[in-house]
């Protein structure tokens, strides 16, 4: 047998191993009580037991392939807080979608793929995770905040600043959160950048104000 190969375990492909207690250290231990704890204290309903369930289901499982479990599990958070989030917007009524009707709809989409990415790398054999590039996701966290502030607006007063953003609109705001997101990639090429960028504009305001007949605003006050 060639030296450092592994055997593959008894059971066949769908197998995975679950951690024992005396597999936790105590700042682990702590990590997922906080974890539990601030997800029964923030997050209400259906949301904080998928959520709580997500946790726990992270803490004891040892999957055989940790990036795809790891990164569908992230996707599902990521979609159940959205799901949260937009709750309280209007849904479908009839045939006329309303303003929580998208967000929801892409939502489940998400969380579904994830599922589907998690239980791939619970049973098969994948690779593990490698380093955490922070460039791509910091560009990706604020091209959204960016978003949500310019289509909402933005009152400064709060933290202290005597200044108001009134909603930019959605071609503006799509516009600018698509070139912020995108500087975060190393192969970034202005001119194909503006174009694509214009073309998700473009894209955006045809599905969600023509098509779906959402009550967007397109251009500032």
């Amino acid at each position: 047998m060639t030296h450092g190969a592994k055997s593959s375990p008894k059971g066949g492909v769908f197998q995975f191993k679950v951690r024992g207690p005396r597999d936790f250290s105590i700042p682990q231990i702590a990590l997922v009580a906080g974890t539990l704890i601030a997800i029964w204290v923030v997050v209400p309903g259906t949301p904080r037991l998928l959520l709580m369930f997500t946790t726990l289901l992270t803490a004891f499982i040892i999957p055989r392939g940790p990036r795809d479990f790891f990164g569908g599990l992230a996707l599902c958070a990521l979609a159940i807080l959205a799901i949260w989030a937009s709750s309280e917007l209007p849904g479908q009524h009839g045939f006329a979608f309303g303003p929580g009707t998208a967000p929801r709809m892409f939502a489940t989409l998400l969380a579904i793929a994830g599922a589907l990415v998690a239980l791939g790398g619970l049973f098969i054999e994948g690779p593990p995770i490698g380093h955490f590039a922070i460039k791509g996701p910091a560009f990706v966290l604020a091209a959204i905040l960016l978003f949500a502030g310019m289509i909402r607006g933005v009152d400064l007063g709060m933290v202290g600043i005597p200044l108001k953003v009134p909603p930019l609109g959605l071609v503006l705001s799509t516009f600018v959160a698509f070139m912020v997101s995108i500087m975060g990639s190393t192969e970034m090429r202005w001119v194909e950048s503006l174009i694509a960028a214009v073309a998700m504009t473009a894209f955006c305001v045809g599905l969600f104000v023509y098509l779906l007949g959402l009550p967007f605003q397109l251009w500032p006050l």
